[in-house]
């Protein structure tokens, strides 16, 4: 059985080019106990924001213009800290063909839009517990 996880000590970033969706999934972050919330608005500024606070999860949304979820996750995991951070992707496509780019990416979960607080919960406990070992 894996290990407890404290919600209230993570940091977990949040990246949507849509406010709004950055600020419900923030809400339920908190609604479900997590310490601390970081946003961006773009694959760009996730990178700059992945850096410079190294949250213990990422939740991205596929598609955002200019660079999109996929891309994000491609230049994270090419830096030496983004290898093994969670990533949770967001999306409303969960079609044959994005999944399998996620998982090439070795992007750790998916969630479906719309998101609901149980399984934003429970997706975080498992990828966290996950990269823990």
């Amino acid at each position: 059985m894996p290990a407890a996880v404290d919600l209230g000590a993570l940091k977990v970033l949040v990246i949507d080019d849509q406010e709004f969706v950055r600020t419900i999934v923030k809400k339920m972050l908190q609604q479900v106990g997590i310490g601390q919330v970081v946003e961006a608005h773009d694959g760009n500024s996730g990178l700059e924001a992945a850096e410079r606070e190294r949250p213990d999860v990422v939740i991205c949304d596929v598609q955002m213009r200019p660079m999109d979820g996929f891309g994000f996750v491609k230049m994270l995991r090419a830096l030496p800290f983004g290898r093994d951070l969670p990533v949770v992707m967001l999306t409303a496509h969960t079609d044959a063909a994005t999944v399998g780019r996620a998982k090439e990416l070795n992007v750790n979960a998916f969630l479906a839009k719309p998101v609901l607080p149980p399984a934003l919960k429970e997706k975080i406990v498992k990828v966290v517990s996950d990269a823990r070992g």
